[in-house]
């Protein structure tokens, strides 16, 4: 852990929960301090943890930050709150909040006293301007309060040169969690082609209306992380978590003869039915793809289309799907419960959707409203989700695991349902009927 060398560096230590993977985010942001020569250091809690208070408490002490920071999505927020007051206890640094979840609420957040800065939007620019300059106060994407009263900054246009961000402090995460260097997290790109009701990138792009939200590193950018990451780290596999992996052919090709040449380790991807084909698929198998995960979200085309805004037809999931196990890969479906106006028979013929394409497996969620996403309006309307709990979730009043368990709980029907689809993979197609 490094600590101050000269009077211009800063100490900005990052408070996170401990998940499956890192936060790309808190990485990259770490890298751009770093690159201007200010220190970093990454404290992770597990939530079950009995001595996190004592573990925060030295770390303060011993790193003396001059910023804490968090990185926080809507799920994260209930927890990232009763942290910061914590926090608070042992330091009096600005504490600073980021992510999605400040991002589409940035009043909410900004409100609360434990916080004193948000960044709104893209963090790289505004969290550099803001440590070395955190007096001024029109910097752009930057909220504060000062004399009572809540500055709200406009926003920067978005990094279009995705090349010019620092490869991202793998390091951070590693010495607090040595296990994720088995699998190592990339990302190629920004942005995502779709809109889906229920995602956050429908709430970002309109945000961003104007500008290009879609966009991809060079292909020789992504590589020079990899191989920095398979000599220092040698990670088992690579998970490519774009939203859509495949979706420019050009750069996937390019990228995978590269690839193959100078990497040559097994890795997985998330992509989208419509950007699947025989070409792609030779290429990514060639490659050592081991792994696609399709967003299929429901059965039912018309509430695919209807309430999420995803017009790709079943005969094309099916198609896709067969296509991939044909080249020998592991098929991963998302499948999301509770979309609005989603019928029990709609349920059950989606059971023998599911044993017909038969994946590899069937990832399931709870469908989460997040805030000023357009399915929060689709579930309003259907009387399914109503303004309370939308205040509950700004406000940061509900905990998601436990609110999921409500859910399966007061639907025992679906609970079945969803039981019985974990088994579809590897049960006969004569026995799941």
């Amino acid at each position: 852990m490094d600590s101050k060398n000269n009077k211009q560096s800063k100490n900005f230590l990052f408070v996170y929960p401990l998940k499956l993977s890192e936060c790309s985010s808190i990485e990259i942001l770490s890298a751009v301090l770093k690159k201007a020569g200010h220190n970093t250091s990454l404290i992770l809690h597990h939530q079950q943890e009995k001595y996190f208070e004592s573990r925060l408490k030295k770390r303060i002490e011993e790193f003396k930050p001059d910023f804490v920071g968090f990185s926080v999505m809507t799920t994260d927020y209930a927890w990232a709150l009763k942290t910061a007051k914590l926090v608070r206890k042992f330091t009096k640094a600005p504490i600073v909040l980021g992510g999605i979840q400040v991002t589409s609420c940035p009043e909410e957040v900004i409100s609360q006293d434990c916080i004193d800065f948000i960044i709104v939007g893209e963090g790289e620019g505004a969290i550099l301007e803001l440590v070395e300059n955190p007096k001024k106060q029109n910097i752009k994407n930057v909220w504060l309060k000062k004399n009572g009263k809540i500055i709200k900054n406009l926003l920067r246009p978005l990094i279009q040169d995705l090349d010019s961000i620092p490869l991202l402090d793998k390091q951070l995460f590693l010495r607090e969690a040595p296990h994720f260097k088995e699998l190592y997290v990339c990302m190629t790109g920004r942005g995502c082609p779709f809109s889906c009701t229920y995602c956050f990138n429908c709430f970002m792009r309109n945000l961003y209306s104007g500008e290009k939200w879609v966009r991809k590193r060079s292909v020789k950018n992504v590589i020079e992380e990899l191989k920095i990451a398979k000599e220092k780290i040698n990670p088992k596999t690579i998970l490519f978590i774009d939203d859509c992996f495949t979706s420019h052919k050009e750069w996937l090709l390019e990228f995978l003869e590269i690839y193959q040449k100078e990497i040559n380790l097994p890795f997985k991807v998330l992509t989208h039915p419509n950007f699947v084909n025989d070409e792609m698929l030779d290429a990514l198998k060639k490659s050592k793809c081991v792994s696609i995960e399709l967003g299929v979200q429901t059965p039912s085309e018309r509430v695919r289309k209807d309430i999420c805004k995803r017009n790709e037809s079943n005969e094309l999931v099916k198609k896709v799907v067969q296509k991939i196990k044909d080249h020998k890969m592991f098929v991963l479906t998302d499948h999301i419960f509770q979309l609005p106006s989603t019928t029990f028979e709609e349920y059950e013929k989606g059971l023998e959707f599911y044993i017909d394409i038969k994946p590899s497996k069937i990832t399931q969620f709870w469908l989460q409203y997040y805030p000023n996403t357009e399915i929060v309006e689709i579930g309003k309307k259907y009387g399914e989700y109503t303004d309370q709990e939308l205040k509950e979730t700004v406000k940061g009043n509900i905990v998601w695991d436990e609110n999921n368990q409500r859910k399966i709980k007061a639907n025992p029907e679906l609970a079945y349902i969803a039981r019985f689809i974990c088994w579809i993979p590897i049960l006969p197609r004569g026995l799941s009927r």
